[in-house]
């Protein structure tokens, strides 16, 4: 099993929206808005490092009102 924590810049007022559908996805454990330096932060889990890309590139990068995200593989 393979997991990241994403962290994710959204657009001004779109917090909820982008974290509402974050928690829509396969693979996403957990997704909530915080404060600090990124907008919100998700952990994701998929059966290998592959298909974490895949998921980051196809399901979350697309979300409206994501502006940017920083990936952080769990190692242990």
């Amino acid at each position: 099993m393979a997991a990241a924590y994403l962290k994710i810049w959204v657009g001004v007022g779109l917090e909820r929206q982008v974290c509402d559908a974050l928690r829509k996805l396969e693979g996403i454990i957990r997704a909530d808005i915080t404060t600090g330096e990124q907008d919100v932060m998700a952990v994701l889990e998929a059966r290998d490092y592959p298909g974490l890309l895949e998921s980051i590139l196809s399901e979350v990068r697309v979300i409206d009102g994501v502006e940017r995200t920083v990936t952080n593989l769990v190692l242990d």
